[in-house]
Protein backbone atom coordinates (compact mmCIF):
# COMPACT_ATOMS: atom_id res chain seq x y z
CA UNK A 1 0.00 0.00 0.00
CA UNK A 2 1.77 3.59 -0.94
CA UNK A 3 0.53 7.11 -0.89
CA UNK A 4 0.99 10.12 -3.30
CA UNK A 5 0.36 14.10 -3.45
CA UNK A 6 -2.67 15.15 -4.16
CA UNK A 7 -1.20 17.58 -6.48
CA UNK A 8 1.87 14.62 -7.99
CA UNK A 9 5.14 15.69 -6.41
CA UNK A 10 5.68 12.67 -4.16
CA UNK A 11 5.02 9.54 -6.47
CA UNK A 12 5.18 6.88 -3.74
CA UNK A 13 5.53 6.62 0.08
CA UNK A 14 4.50 4.18 2.78
CA UNK A 15 1.24 5.14 4.87
CA UNK A 16 3.57 5.31 7.93
CA UNK A 17 5.93 8.03 5.89
CA UNK A 18 2.69 9.79 4.93
CA UNK A 19 1.44 10.38 8.40
CA UNK A 20 5.15 11.35 9.46
CA UNK A 21 5.34 13.89 6.78
CA UNK A 22 2.05 15.30 7.17
CA UNK A 23 1.44 17.38 3.91
CA UNK A 24 3.74 17.01 0.93
CA UNK A 25 6.41 19.28 0.15
CA UNK A 26 4.26 20.47 -2.95
CA UNK A 27 1.54 21.71 -0.20
CA UNK A 28 -0.77 18.51 -1.38
CA UNK A 29 -2.31 16.29 0.93
CA UNK A 30 -1.92 12.23 0.87
CA UNK A 31 -3.93 9.79 -0.65
CA UNK A 32 -3.64 6.01 -1.15
CA UNK A 33 -3.10 4.91 -4.33
CA UNK A 34 -5.85 2.10 -4.29
CA UNK A 35 -8.55 1.84 -2.24
CA UNK A 36 -8.31 -1.95 -0.21
CA UNK A 37 -11.69 -3.72 -0.43
CA UNK A 38 -13.66 -5.27 2.86
CA UNK A 39 -16.43 -6.92 2.49
CA UNK A 40 -19.01 -5.58 5.90
CA UNK A 41 -20.01 -9.39 6.67
CA UNK A 42 -16.05 -10.05 7.06
CA UNK A 43 -15.85 -7.63 9.74
CA UNK A 44 -19.76 -8.59 11.45
CA UNK A 45 -19.74 -8.37 15.27
CA UNK A 46 -16.37 -7.35 15.38
CA UNK A 47 -15.94 -5.21 18.43
CA UNK A 48 -14.94 -1.65 17.66
CA UNK A 49 -11.34 -1.74 18.64
CA UNK A 50 -10.82 -4.81 16.40
CA UNK A 51 -12.81 -3.22 13.92
CA UNK A 52 -10.39 -0.27 13.10
CA UNK A 53 -7.10 -2.39 13.91
CA UNK A 54 -8.64 -4.52 10.80
CA UNK A 55 -8.95 -0.93 8.60
CA UNK A 56 -5.44 0.01 9.88
CA UNK A 57 -3.68 -3.15 8.90
CA UNK A 58 -4.72 -2.67 5.09
CA UNK A 59 -4.05 0.80 5.08
CA UNK A 60 -0.70 0.40 6.54
CA UNK A 61 0.43 -3.24 5.78
CA UNK A 62 4.24 -2.37 7.54
CA UNK A 63 2.33 -2.08 11.20
CA UNK A 64 3.06 -5.57 13.11
CA UNK A 65 0.25 -7.33 14.82
CA UNK A 66 1.86 -5.98 18.07
CA UNK A 67 2.22 -2.47 16.93
CA UNK A 68 -1.58 -2.91 15.85
CA UNK A 69 -2.74 -3.84 19.54
CA UNK A 70 -1.08 -0.76 20.96
CA UNK A 71 -2.76 1.32 18.60
CA UNK A 72 -6.44 0.07 19.47
CA UNK A 73 -5.97 -1.16 22.99
CA UNK A 74 -6.03 3.31 23.59
CA UNK A 75 -9.97 2.69 22.76
CA UNK A 76 -10.59 0.61 25.97
CA UNK A 77 -8.57 2.91 28.41
CA UNK A 78 -10.34 6.18 26.73
CA UNK A 79 -13.96 5.01 26.38
CA UNK A 80 -16.08 4.07 29.38
CA UNK A 81 -19.27 2.45 27.91
CA UNK A 82 -20.25 3.05 24.32
CA UNK A 83 -18.10 3.28 21.53
CA UNK A 84 -20.39 4.35 18.87
CA UNK A 85 -24.11 3.33 19.40
CA UNK A 86 -26.55 4.08 16.48
CA UNK A 87 -30.46 5.14 17.50
CA UNK A 88 -33.01 4.87 14.78
CA UNK A 89 -36.31 6.36 14.37
CA UNK A 90 -38.28 5.07 11.28
CA UNK A 91 -36.26 5.73 8.20
CA UNK A 92 -33.62 7.64 10.09
CA UNK A 93 -30.79 6.82 12.58
CA UNK A 94 -28.48 8.92 14.19
CA UNK A 95 -24.57 7.62 14.56
CA UNK A 96 -23.45 8.45 17.94
CA UNK A 97 -19.48 9.59 17.65
CA UNK A 98 -19.31 11.74 20.90
CA UNK A 99 -18.84 8.87 23.89
CA UNK A 100 -15.09 9.60 24.36
CA UNK A 101 -13.04 12.27 26.81
CA UNK A 102 -13.77 15.10 25.04
CA UNK A 103 -17.46 14.06 23.75
CA UNK A 104 -16.84 14.25 19.91
CA UNK A 105 -16.16 13.01 16.98
CA UNK A 106 -12.59 13.77 17.08
CA UNK A 107 -12.23 11.53 19.53
CA UNK A 108 -12.97 8.14 17.14
CA UNK A 109 -9.47 8.97 15.78
CA UNK A 110 -7.70 11.49 17.95
CA UNK A 111 -7.56 8.68 20.63
CA UNK A 112 -4.98 6.62 18.37
CA UNK A 113 -3.46 9.29 16.78
CA UNK A 114 -0.53 9.69 18.76
CA UNK A 115 0.43 6.19 18.72
CA UNK A 116 0.04 5.64 15.21
CA UNK A 117 2.83 8.75 14.94
CA UNK A 118 4.79 6.96 17.53
CA UNK A 119 4.68 3.86 15.93
CA UNK A 120 5.36 5.08 12.62
CA UNK A 121 8.49 6.68 13.70
CA UNK A 122 9.22 3.30 15.11
CA UNK A 123 8.82 1.60 11.65
CA UNK A 124 11.17 4.02 9.98
CA UNK A 125 13.97 4.07 12.69
CA UNK A 126 13.35 7.86 13.46
CA UNK A 127 14.05 8.74 17.01
CA UNK A 128 12.95 12.56 17.16
CA UNK A 129 10.71 14.57 19.23
CA UNK A 130 7.45 15.70 17.84
CA UNK A 131 5.97 19.01 17.66
CA UNK A 132 2.15 18.98 16.78
CA UNK A 133 0.78 21.83 15.19
CA UNK A 134 -3.41 22.09 15.69
CA UNK A 135 -5.65 24.79 14.06
CA UNK A 136 -8.91 23.91 15.48
CA UNK A 137 -12.84 25.20 15.39
CA UNK A 138 -13.48 23.02 18.80
CA UNK A 139 -13.29 19.57 18.67
CA UNK A 140 -9.81 19.04 17.27
CA UNK A 141 -7.98 20.82 19.63
CA UNK A 142 -9.35 19.54 23.07
CA UNK A 143 -9.14 16.10 21.41
CA UNK A 144 -5.30 16.21 19.75
CA UNK A 145 -4.08 17.64 23.71
CA UNK A 146 -6.14 14.40 25.50
CA UNK A 147 -4.54 12.40 22.77
CA UNK A 148 -0.85 13.90 22.80
CA UNK A 149 -0.38 15.62 26.20
CA UNK A 150 2.07 14.03 28.41
CA UNK A 151 3.13 11.83 25.87
CA UNK A 152 6.98 11.07 26.10
CA UNK A 153 9.06 13.16 23.25
CA UNK A 154 5.72 15.25 22.06
CA UNK A 155 4.72 18.92 22.39
CA UNK A 156 1.50 20.04 21.11
CA UNK A 157 0.44 23.89 19.92
CA UNK A 158 -3.02 24.32 20.00
CA UNK A 159 -4.51 27.40 18.06
CA UNK A 160 -8.21 28.41 17.85
CA UNK A 161 -10.51 31.17 17.13
CA UNK A 162 -10.92 33.30 20.50
CA UNK A 163 -14.68 34.36 19.55
CA UNK A 164 -15.34 31.27 17.20
CA UNK A 165 -16.06 28.33 20.31
CA UNK A 166 -18.38 27.32 22.58
CA UNK A 167 -17.92 28.14 26.26
CA UNK A 168 -17.18 24.38 26.97
CA UNK A 169 -15.28 23.50 23.61
CA UNK A 170 -12.53 26.61 25.42
CA UNK A 171 -13.14 25.11 28.86
CA UNK A 172 -11.65 21.47 27.39
CA UNK A 173 -8.86 23.24 25.52
CA UNK A 174 -7.44 25.44 28.38
CA UNK A 175 -7.94 22.85 30.90
CA UNK A 176 -5.35 20.77 29.85
CA UNK A 177 -2.26 21.59 31.77
CA UNK A 178 0.44 19.12 30.52
CA UNK A 179 4.33 19.36 29.98
CA UNK A 180 4.48 20.17 26.44
CA UNK A 181 1.20 21.20 26.26
CA UNK A 182 0.66 24.74 25.28
CA UNK A 183 -2.97 26.19 23.66
CA UNK A 184 -3.58 29.76 22.13
CA UNK A 185 -6.40 31.61 21.60
CA UNK A 186 -5.85 33.26 18.02
CA UNK A 187 -7.83 37.07 17.17
CA UNK A 188 -8.97 35.78 14.33
CA UNK A 189 -10.91 32.90 12.61
CA UNK A 190 -10.41 29.11 12.04
CA UNK A 191 -9.17 29.41 8.52
CA UNK A 192 -6.43 31.99 9.54
CA UNK A 193 -5.24 29.40 12.09
CA UNK A 194 -5.14 26.97 9.48
CA UNK A 195 -3.47 28.55 6.53
CA UNK A 196 -0.40 29.74 8.37
CA UNK A 197 -0.45 25.86 10.22
CA UNK A 198 -0.38 24.75 6.66
CA UNK A 199 2.36 26.80 5.63
CA UNK A 200 4.30 26.23 8.16
CA UNK A 201 5.13 22.78 6.57
CA UNK A 202 6.45 24.22 3.54
CA UNK A 203 8.70 27.34 5.37
CA UNK A 204 12.15 26.44 4.52
CA UNK A 205 13.30 28.36 7.75
CA UNK A 206 10.92 26.08 10.16
CA UNK A 207 12.25 23.22 8.79
CA UNK A 208 15.21 24.07 8.71
CA UNK A 209 14.63 24.76 12.29
CA UNK A 210 13.20 21.89 13.02
CA UNK A 211 15.57 19.75 11.30
CA UNK A 212 18.48 21.29 13.52
CA UNK A 213 17.05 20.72 16.87
CA UNK A 214 16.03 16.96 15.77
CA UNK A 215 12.05 17.94 15.89
CA UNK A 216 9.71 16.47 13.30
CA UNK A 217 6.29 18.62 12.58
CA UNK A 218 3.39 17.36 12.07
CA UNK A 219 -0.52 17.44 12.29
CA UNK A 220 -3.07 16.34 14.01
CA UNK A 221 -5.68 18.04 12.06
CA UNK A 222 -7.62 16.07 9.36
CA UNK A 223 -4.92 16.67 6.73
CA UNK A 224 -3.08 13.81 8.24
CA UNK A 225 -3.81 11.02 6.44
CA UNK A 226 -4.23 8.49 9.72
CA UNK A 227 -7.20 10.54 10.89
CA UNK A 228 -9.05 9.56 7.73
CA UNK A 229 -8.76 6.49 7.51
CA UNK A 230 -9.34 6.08 11.62
CA UNK A 231 -12.76 7.39 11.03
CA UNK A 232 -13.78 5.04 8.02
CA UNK A 233 -14.20 1.89 10.39
CA UNK A 234 -17.39 3.52 12.30
CA UNK A 235 -19.29 3.77 9.10
CA UNK A 236 -18.86 -0.32 8.81
CA UNK A 237 -19.31 -0.49 12.80
CA UNK A 238 -22.48 1.34 12.41
CA UNK A 239 -23.82 -0.33 9.53
CA UNK A 240 -23.04 -3.81 11.13
CA UNK A 241 -25.47 -2.14 13.80
CA UNK A 242 -28.31 -1.26 11.45
CA UNK A 243 -28.40 -4.94 10.07
CA UNK A 244 -27.92 -6.59 13.71
CA UNK A 245 -30.91 -4.62 14.98
CA UNK A 246 -33.30 -5.52 11.56
CA UNK A 247 -33.34 -1.68 10.43
CA UNK A 248 -32.08 -2.55 7.39
CA UNK A 249 -31.79 -5.59 5.69
CA UNK A 250 -28.15 -7.34 4.81
CA UNK A 251 -26.87 -5.81 1.83
CA UNK A 252 -29.36 -2.79 1.66
CA UNK A 253 -27.72 0.70 0.91
CA UNK A 254 -27.77 3.59 2.83
CA UNK A 255 -27.64 7.33 2.60
CA UNK A 256 -25.32 9.18 5.06
CA UNK A 257 -25.88 12.77 6.01
CA UNK A 258 -22.82 14.75 7.56
CA UNK A 259 -22.29 17.85 9.34
CA UNK A 260 -19.57 18.73 6.97
CA UNK A 261 -16.49 21.62 7.64
CA UNK A 262 -13.14 20.34 6.63
CA UNK A 263 -14.75 17.40 5.12
CA UNK A 264 -13.28 14.93 6.65
CA UNK A 265 -15.62 12.99 7.99
CA UNK A 266 -17.71 12.57 4.72
CA UNK A 267 -14.80 11.79 3.19
CA UNK A 268 -14.15 9.01 5.54
CA UNK A 269 -17.79 7.86 4.30
CA UNK A 270 -17.10 8.42 1.26
CA UNK A 271 -13.56 6.32 1.09
CA UNK A 272 -15.82 3.08 3.03
CA UNK A 273 -17.75 3.21 0.07
CA UNK A 274 -15.37 3.07 -2.21
CA UNK A 275 -13.77 0.11 -0.04
CA UNK A 276 -17.26 -1.50 -1.21
CA UNK A 277 -19.66 -0.73 2.35
CA UNK A 278 -23.21 -0.12 0.90
CA UNK A 279 -23.21 3.45 0.96
CA UNK A 280 -26.00 4.49 -2.00
CA UNK A 281 -25.43 8.37 -1.12
CA UNK A 282 -23.38 11.09 0.68
CA UNK A 283 -25.58 14.62 1.82
CA UNK A 284 -23.01 17.17 2.82
CA UNK A 285 -24.22 19.59 5.13
CA UNK A 286 -23.44 22.62 5.89
CA UNK A 287 -24.31 25.66 8.12
CA UNK A 288 -24.26 29.47 6.44
CA UNK A 289 -20.70 29.23 5.45
CA UNK A 290 -22.51 27.19 2.61
CA UNK A 291 -19.21 27.67 0.42
CA UNK A 292 -19.66 23.57 -0.10
CA UNK A 293 -22.83 23.42 -1.21
CA UNK A 294 -22.51 26.70 -3.72
CA UNK A 295 -19.47 24.43 -5.10
CA UNK A 296 -21.37 21.57 -5.66
CA UNK A 297 -24.54 23.04 -7.32
CA UNK A 298 -22.26 25.63 -9.21
CA UNK A 299 -19.07 24.35 -10.02
CA UNK A 300 -17.20 27.45 -8.27
CA UNK A 301 -15.46 27.38 -5.22
CA UNK A 302 -15.53 30.77 -3.85
CA UNK A 303 -14.13 32.08 -0.36
CA UNK A 304 -14.54 35.67 -1.51
CA UNK A 305 -17.97 36.08 1.34
CA UNK A 306 -18.90 37.36 4.76
CA UNK A 307 -17.36 34.72 7.40
CA UNK A 308 -20.78 33.82 9.59
CA UNK A 309 -19.86 32.72 13.07
CA UNK A 310 -22.81 30.35 13.66
CA UNK A 311 -24.31 28.10 16.61
CA UNK A 312 -22.99 24.85 14.67
CA UNK A 313 -19.16 26.80 15.18
CA UNK A 314 -16.87 23.63 14.32
CA UNK A 315 -18.62 24.12 10.65
CA UNK A 316 -17.41 27.50 10.79
CA UNK A 317 -14.87 27.19 7.73
CA UNK A 318 -14.58 28.21 4.39
CA UNK A 319 -11.08 26.63 3.34
CA UNK A 320 -12.15 23.30 3.18
CA UNK A 321 -9.18 20.98 3.22
CA UNK A 322 -10.03 17.58 2.50
CA UNK A 323 -12.11 18.78 -0.26
CA UNK A 324 -8.48 18.70 -2.37
CA UNK A 325 -8.63 14.68 -1.65
CA UNK A 326 -12.54 14.38 -2.98
CA UNK A 327 -11.13 16.03 -6.24
CA UNK A 328 -8.35 13.98 -6.36
CA UNK A 329 -10.46 10.87 -6.16
CA UNK A 330 -13.62 11.88 -8.17
CA UNK A 331 -10.72 13.33 -11.29
CA UNK A 332 -9.04 10.06 -11.03
CA UNK A 333 -5.79 11.77 -9.80
CA UNK A 334 -5.87 14.44 -11.90
CA UNK A 335 -2.80 16.15 -10.18
CA UNK A 336 -2.49 19.13 -12.97
CA UNK A 337 -6.34 20.17 -12.47
CA UNK A 338 -5.72 19.81 -8.75
CA UNK A 339 -2.69 22.07 -8.76
CA UNK A 340 -4.31 24.44 -11.28
CA UNK A 341 -7.34 24.73 -8.68
CA UNK A 342 -5.83 25.40 -6.08
CA UNK A 343 -3.03 27.88 -7.36
CA UNK A 344 -6.21 29.19 -8.47
CA UNK A 345 -7.61 29.56 -4.88
CA UNK A 346 -4.67 30.56 -3.19
CA UNK A 347 -4.30 33.89 -5.60
CA UNK A 348 -7.70 34.50 -5.71
CA UNK A 349 -9.70 33.01 -3.49
CA UNK A 350 -11.97 30.86 -5.74
CA UNK A 351 -11.49 28.33 -8.38
CA UNK A 352 -14.23 27.04 -10.99
CA UNK A 353 -13.94 22.96 -11.16
CA UNK A 354 -15.58 21.74 -15.02
CA UNK A 355 -15.29 17.91 -14.14
CA UNK A 356 -19.07 17.92 -12.03
CA UNK A 357 -19.14 15.66 -9.36
CA UNK A 358 -20.62 12.37 -9.09
CA UNK A 359 -24.44 11.89 -8.92
CA UNK A 360 -24.42 9.74 -5.00
CA UNK A 361 -23.07 13.49 -3.97
CA UNK A 362 -25.96 15.70 -2.41
CA UNK A 363 -25.59 18.93 -0.63
CA UNK A 364 -27.68 21.36 1.78
CA UNK A 365 -27.33 24.07 4.28
CA UNK A 366 -29.21 25.09 6.99
CA UNK A 367 -28.85 28.77 8.24
CA UNK A 368 -29.43 29.22 12.60
CA UNK A 369 -33.16 29.41 12.49
CA UNK A 370 -32.99 26.29 10.55
CA UNK A 371 -30.62 24.23 13.07
CA UNK A 372 -32.78 25.59 15.80
CA UNK A 373 -36.21 23.99 14.21
CA UNK A 374 -34.23 20.88 13.76
CA UNK A 375 -32.93 20.01 17.23
CA UNK A 376 -36.86 20.80 18.39
CA UNK A 377 -38.70 18.69 15.28
CA UNK A 378 -36.34 15.73 16.51
CA UNK A 379 -36.63 16.23 20.45
CA UNK A 380 -40.35 16.89 19.91
CA UNK A 381 -41.28 14.20 17.34
CA UNK A 382 -38.87 11.56 18.43
CA UNK A 383 -37.78 12.94 22.54
CA UNK A 384 -34.08 12.64 21.24
CA UNK A 385 -31.98 15.70 21.92
CA UNK A 386 -28.97 16.01 19.34
CA UNK A 387 -26.74 19.42 19.08
CA UNK A 388 -26.58 21.99 16.26
CA UNK A 389 -23.70 20.18 13.76
CA UNK A 390 -26.15 17.33 13.60
CA UNK A 391 -29.43 19.31 13.38
CA UNK A 392 -27.30 20.16 10.63
CA UNK A 393 -27.15 16.70 9.17
CA UNK A 394 -30.69 16.01 10.27
CA UNK A 395 -32.08 19.21 7.83
CA UNK A 396 -30.44 18.24 4.93
CA UNK A 397 -30.99 14.21 5.65
CA UNK A 398 -34.87 15.14 4.08
CA UNK A 399 -32.60 14.52 0.53
CA UNK A 400 -32.62 11.19 0.99
CA UNK A 401 -35.08 8.82 -0.06
CA UNK A 402 -33.73 5.56 1.68
CA UNK A 403 -33.18 4.95 4.91
CA UNK A 404 -30.12 7.57 5.94
CA UNK A 405 -27.79 7.60 8.89
CA UNK A 406 -27.25 11.04 10.47
CA UNK A 407 -23.64 11.82 11.78
CA UNK A 408 -24.35 12.94 15.36
CA UNK A 409 -20.08 14.47 15.45
CA UNK A 410 -20.85 16.12 19.05
CA UNK A 411 -22.75 16.27 22.33
CA UNK A 412 -25.55 18.77 22.79
CA UNK A 413 -24.37 19.61 26.11
CA UNK A 414 -21.17 21.05 24.39
CA UNK A 415 -23.80 23.23 22.69
CA UNK A 416 -25.84 24.49 25.78
CA UNK A 417 -26.97 27.49 24.79
CA UNK A 418 -28.48 26.93 21.20
CA UNK A 419 -29.65 23.53 22.89
CA UNK A 420 -31.81 25.22 25.33
CA UNK A 421 -33.07 27.87 23.13
CA UNK A 422 -34.34 25.41 20.40
CA UNK A 423 -36.31 23.56 23.01
CA UNK A 424 -37.72 26.78 24.71
CA UNK A 425 -35.80 26.56 27.95
CA UNK A 426 -34.20 29.47 30.03
CA UNK A 427 -30.65 30.09 28.56
CA UNK A 428 -29.55 32.41 31.66
CA UNK A 429 -27.58 31.33 34.26
CA UNK A 430 -24.16 29.99 35.12
CA UNK A 431 -22.51 27.53 32.76
CA UNK A 432 -23.27 24.28 35.26
CA UNK A 433 -27.20 25.78 35.88
CA UNK A 434 -27.83 25.37 32.33
CA UNK A 435 -26.11 22.22 31.70
CA UNK A 436 -28.01 20.64 34.89
CA UNK A 437 -31.37 22.63 33.72
CA UNK A 438 -30.89 20.46 30.62
CA UNK A 439 -29.96 17.12 31.58
CA UNK A 440 -33.09 17.96 34.12
CA UNK A 441 -36.05 18.53 31.71
CA UNK A 442 -35.42 16.41 29.08
CA UNK A 443 -33.67 13.53 31.24
CA UNK A 444 -30.32 13.16 29.35
CA UNK A 445 -26.77 12.36 30.84
CA UNK A 446 -24.24 15.14 31.29
CA UNK A 447 -20.82 13.51 29.83
CA UNK A 448 -18.62 13.47 33.19
CA UNK A 449 -15.84 15.61 30.83
CA UNK A 450 -18.37 18.25 30.62
CA UNK A 451 -19.32 17.95 34.51
CA UNK A 452 -15.39 17.87 35.86
CA UNK A 453 -14.93 21.27 34.09
CA UNK A 454 -18.16 23.26 33.87
CA UNK A 455 -18.02 25.22 37.42
CA UNK A 456 -14.21 25.56 37.23
CA UNK A 457 -12.97 29.07 36.96
CA UNK A 458 -11.20 28.52 33.28
CA UNK A 459 -10.22 31.48 31.13
CA UNK A 460 -7.19 31.65 27.86
CA UNK A 461 -3.97 31.39 28.98
CA UNK A 462 -2.63 32.79 25.89
CA UNK A 463 -4.03 35.19 23.61
CA UNK A 464 -2.44 36.33 20.31
CA UNK A 465 -2.92 37.48 17.30
CA UNK A 466 -3.20 35.28 13.79
CA UNK A 467 0.28 37.19 12.29
CA UNK A 468 1.97 35.50 15.87
CA UNK A 469 1.71 32.15 14.94
CA UNK A 470 4.87 32.18 13.38
CA UNK A 471 6.93 33.48 15.90
CA UNK A 472 5.28 31.40 18.42
CA UNK A 473 6.12 28.27 16.84
CA UNK A 474 9.56 30.00 16.13
CA UNK A 475 10.08 30.33 19.96
CA UNK A 476 9.16 27.02 20.88
CA UNK A 477 11.74 25.46 18.28
CA UNK A 478 14.39 27.82 19.33
CA UNK A 479 14.19 27.27 23.04
CA UNK A 480 14.58 23.24 22.73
Amino acid sequence: MYYQSTRGHQDKITGSQAVIKGMSEDGGLFVPQKFPQLSWENVRGKAYPELVKIILSLYFPEFTEDQLNRIVRHYNKKFTNEFAPVRSFGKRSFLELYHGPTASFKDMALTVLAEIVSVSHEVNNLASDILVLVATSGDTGSAALHGFAGQEHAHINVFYPTNGVSEIQMRQMEAVNQPGAVTYAIEGNFDDAQKTVKELFSDSAIKALASDKKINIMTANSINIARLISQIAYYFYSYDQLVNTGVIKAGESIDIAVPTGNFGDILAGIYAKQMGLPIEGAICASNSNNVLTDFFYTGVYNTNRDFVKTYSPSMDILISSNLERFLHLISSGNSQMIKEAYSALNQTGQFTWSEGFPEYLQADFSNDEQTLQGIQEVFVTDKYLIDPHTAVAYQASKLSTRHCLVVSTASPYKFVDPVLQAIQLETSGTLQEKIYRLAEVTGTTIPESIVAIANADIQPKHIIDKTEIKDRVKELLEKR
